[in-house]
């Protein structure tokens, strides 16, 4: 099941357990999985200063088992791009508005107890990211991301703008992206299935453009 934990409920304890357990995920994933020494921490804990009150996440949860998530935040505050990757924004400009977030952290577990299939996990999360940028009236979403997770938006048909040149750093080789948020690239990530992971949203017509979000729209918390 896909939690959604902001500012609002982050307090709560359950979404604070799923909160902290994620962070340890993260630390199996890209601390110890792929080396990334710089975040390391003696707690096993991989937050950075992007992990404030302002981020909003997505966590897939098995019963009490985190398997997978993301962290968003918004571009008018500093973020990733912005503070420790601008250099390879070449090919535009680097977003900087209340209407675009930043994803981040986007992450499957490897290990666990979970039977879940990690791709159809991945796959929510994305249809998540979609459905809460729709809820938010988002004009898109920005990513630096390993270069090895483009091919899988791309297969999908989901529409990503290159912000830049793939560019090497210390782990692998990156690049920045602008992914615009609208019904036809949450239809995209959906695949042809039409179930909700996070919003009741309302498809547009073939010959329409608008997306309408009922103020009744659930969340699931």
């Amino acid at each position: 099941m896909l939690h959604l934990i902001d500012a609002g409920n982050r307090h709560l304890p359950r979404q604070a357990q799923l909160l902290e357990d994620s962070y340890r995920v993260r630390h199996e994933l890209y601390v110890t999985g792929r080396g990334w020494k710089a975040l390391d921490r003696p707690d096993k804990r991989e937050i950075d200063q992007f992990d404030t009150p302002d981020a909003t996440y997505l966590i897939w949860a098995d019963g009490d088992e985190v398997v997978g998530g993301a962290r968003f935040v918004p571009t008018h505050l500093p973020h990733l791009m912005s503070t420790i990757f601008p250099h390879i924004v070449t090919l535009g400009e680097i977003p900087r508005c209340p209407q675009v977030w930043e994803i981040t952290r986007l992450f499957t577990a490897r290990g666990g107890k979970s039977k879940a299939n990690r791709r159809n996990v991945t796959g929510e999360v994305v249809c998540g990211m979609f459905e809460l940028g729709l809820h938010n009236d988002l004009e898109g979403i920005s990513v630096v991301c390993d270069t090895f997770f483009l091919p899988r938006f791309l297969e999908s048909g989901i529409q990503i703008k290159p912000l830049g040149l793939p560019t090497a750093y210390d782990e692998g080789i990156c690049v920045a992206c602008f992914i615009p948020v609208s019904a036809s690239q949450l239809a995209a990530a959906q695949g042809g299935k039409r179930g909700r992971v996070l919003f009741d949203v309302e498809m547009p017509a073939e010959n329409r453009n608008d997306t309408h979000i009922p103020p009744s729209a659930h969340v699931a918390h």
